[in-house]
């Protein structure tokens, strides 16, 4: 019998063992989890009220993969929609409607950040795609900087503090400084591209522009489309559904601590700690799938592919923490979906959803959930404070934002150590030669977060691709 391992529980390793099982029906596949959980980010939590998520949270409606797999799972009843509530931005101590003529926070012109940036700002910003007022952007196809310093030269502090960061950090859990153009803002580095291929000289908001331009147009009558869907019975139910089709052994609590090759396939070894004690087994595979962070993939692709795992190796991590605030009368929280706070906020909090006004399913409960988000790449503190700490934390940042002053009636709060990849500079290419790497090494592939997104649509893309590679392996 063919024995696949899967190391990782995750949505990116549950995914690829579904995928294994449809092309292999007959095969055995072994997902190992060292948490006592599966899941991996998507992590739903039951609350008094019902359950509720503390970790991602929705997912892009445009993005096909995930819709896909809902319908394929039989869970496409529970897919909701989110309020029409805007979020809002907390800047310069004042609550601020989201600008919406920009990308990811770049604006094209001033009008859309009016109010969040001030005087010499905006007549910077309106300057920058100008030849005559500014240095044409000495930009070439494939070129790569930090995002940071792309719009701190281009258009100034303010709206790397105010605006770019917030809306970054919402994704990533790291501020525009920390990460790379092309893999945090693909669109902008693409059209920026264009530009130069096309002979024009090339500008941040003439980029942005052109890109805000090809947006489709809102016809009268017709109801604006959801940005984001989720499923009103939890990414838990995904994650369940995952494993009952996979039809995989998934061993919980349970650490891989090195894959071997051996003659006709691999040996894994991995380690269990419970009540009976620690217990190291070692079992052998004929393909293996490593669907786990990027330091505990590269540790176990050391001896399979030393050149991929380097690379693999060097992708930085960012921890953050959730709090979980459930109150029992929402009178007085502001009617956001939620709110992003500038970097140079005086607060320790970087992000406020209101999920109970976000998700009308969540709202039919009475009541308000609001989840508090800590932490950024670099900025680990968060995950070493206490419970207690955290949610005073998350109260009062609450209060002196928002004026909402109620006492908690149930806390949660969720550490995320590592728990999302910063995509630097030239990100996109490393992992392109990781894979590259790895097409070579037989029976082995990987899929995750850190490779191409952050999304579960980008982690379920990698799953089917190493699904597949594994399938095409075993079947030389």
């Amino acid at each position: 019998m063919t024995t696949v391992a899967i190391v990782g529980a995750g949505i990116s390793g549950l995914t690829a063992a579904w995928s294994v099982r449809r092309e292999l029906p007959a095969a055995q596949i072994i997902v190992f989890e060292g948490e006592a959980q599966a899941g991996g980010k998507l992590r739903t939590t039951d609350m008094a009220t019902g359950p509720v998520e503390i970790g991602a949270e929705a997912w892009l409606a445009v993005r096909p993969e995930i819709t896909d797999l809902v319908r394929r799972l039989d869970l496409s009843d529970h897919v909701v929609e989110p309020s029409q509530a805007s979020s809002a931005l907390y800047c310069n101590g004042a609550l601020h409607d989201m600008p919406k003529a920009t990308l990811m926070g770049i604006p094209a012109s001033s009008e859309s950040v009016a109010g969040l940036v001030d005087a010499d700002t905006a007549a910077k910003i309106d300057a920058e795609g100008d030849p005559a007022k500014a240095i044409p952007l000495p930009w070439e196809p494939g070129d790569d900087m930090l995002l940071g310093t792309l719009i701190r030269e281009r258009l100034g502090q303010q709206v790397v503090d105010h605006i770019a960061s917030p809306l970054i950090g919402g994704v990533y859990s790291a501020l525009a400084d920390d990460l790379g153009v092309r893999a945090a803002v693909p669109q902008l580095a693409q059209e920026l591209d264009t530009m130069i291929a096309e002979g024009e000289p090339a500008s941040v908001t003439g980029a942005v522009s052109r890109i805000i331009a090809r947006r489709p147009t809102l016809q009268p009558g017709a109801g604006r489309k959801a940005v984001f869907n989720t499923l009103s019975c939890g990414y838990r139910e995904l994650i369940d559904a995952l494993i009952d089709r996979s039809d995989a052994e998934v061993r919980y609590g349970t650490r891989v601590e090195a894959i071997a090759r051996t003659s006709g396939g691999f040996t894994i070894e991995s380690r269990r700690i419970d009540s009976e004690g620690d217990q190291v087994d070692r079992i052998d595979v004929d393909a293996v799938v490593v669907a786990a962070p990027a330091d505990a993939t590269a540790k176990l692709l050391t001896e399979l592919n030393a050149d991929a795992a380097e690379i693999i190796g060097s992708v930085d991590l960012a921890s953050s923490a959730v709090v979980a605030l459930r109150y029992d009368s929402d009178a007085g929280l502001p009617q956001h979906s939620g709110i992003l706070i500038a970097a140079d906020a005086p607060v320790k909090a970087k992000a406020f959803t209101f999920s109970s006004r976000k998700w009308p399913h969540l709202g039919d409960r009475g009541g308000a959930i609001v989840r508090a988000s800590f932490g950024r790449f670099k900025d680990d503190w968060a995950v070493h404070q206490s419970d207690d700490d955290l949610v005073a934390m998350a109260v009062a940042d609450l209060e002196t934002i928002t004026g909402f002053a109620q006492e908690p009636a149930e806390t949660l709060v969720q550490r995320w150590w590592g728990g999302l990849p910063r995509y630097g500079v030239g990100h996109s290419r490393l992992m392109e030669i990781a894979n590259a790497e790895l097409a070579e090494t037989e029976g082995v592939a990987i899929a995750g977060a850190f490779m191409s997104g952050v999304g579960v649509p980008a982690c379920l893309n990698s799953a089917y691709a190493a699904a597949d590679k594994i399938v095409a392996d075993l079947r030389k």
